[in-house]
């Protein structure tokens, strides 16, 4: 290896050293901007007072739409959810129907024009010629100084996937949920969160899926003990 390969190789240790550093703190407009490239635009508490009002309706609402059902529950098919996580995808629907009493709630289309359910934002609700991407949360009330991950959002794997597609308001509905009974969940608290003043991290891994990981190329052994035990048995 001559010396220019060597100052090749030591300058892209350098920049692969440099990418992979976590960045420690960043807005969620400035992601959201250089995924998308679209503003996200602030919540002004006097020019949006009707939008702040609007959105403060519709948490009571849910709330009495859940108390309507007796507890969270899965649409169409009244089953209650299994655990926390489970009974928030359910509340989805019951945040949708709500808003779409004070406008159109759907949900989001990628910038390659296709409808999308999974990644960031939940919902896009347009409401009275504004464009707001909503985020749907719950959260134990008792656990809400925690430290863990309550938020992320990543750029698509995929050309066009990201579901922002325009300027807009970015709010995050967050939902204090209690467990009266077993898997019945209720309301017992609201959030409204303007996302265009959060502020997070970035933090850049190494990962691999199952089939990259244990294959012929990779495993130097491997032994199923039930198939063993089979073999004495006989």
């Amino acid at each position: 290896m001559n010396f220019e390969d060597i100052n090749y190789y030591r300058e892209i240790e350098n920049i692969l050293r440099c990418i992979l550093q976590p960045i420690p703190r960043i807005s969620f407009s400035t992601f959201v901007r250089v995924v998308s490239g679209h503003k996200v635009i602030p919540i002004d508490e006097k020019q949006d007072k009707e939008l702040i009002e609007t959105l403060k309706k519709v948490g009571y609402q849910v709330k009495e739409e859940v108390e309507k059902t007796n507890g969270i529950k899965a649409p169409n098919n009244d089953k209650l959810p299994s655990r926390r996580n489970e009974a928030g995808n359910y509340l989805e629907n019951y945040v949708k129907k709500v808003l779409n009493k004070f406008g159109k709630a759907e949900t989001p289309f990628t910038q390659s024009g296709k409808k999308k359910n999974v990644g960031y934002p939940d919902l896009v609700f347009h409401y009275k010629g504004k464009v707001i991407y909503v985020e749907i949360k719950t959260y134990d009330p008792e656990k809400i100084e925690s430290s863990l991950r309550a938020f992320y959002a990543s750029p698509p794997s995929e050309k066009g996937g990201f579901k922002v597609t325009t300027d807009g308001y970015h709010v995050l509905l967050a939902f204090g949920l209690k467990e009266k009974e077993k898997n019945q969940y209720f309301i017992e608290e609201y959030i409204i969160v303007d996302l265009s003043k959060l502020e997070g991290r970035i933090k850049h891994e190494f990962n691999a899926s199952n089939k990259e990981l244990y294959n012929k190329k990779t495993i130097i052994h491997k032994e199923i003990f039930n198939e063993k035990e089979k073999k004495e048995d006989v």
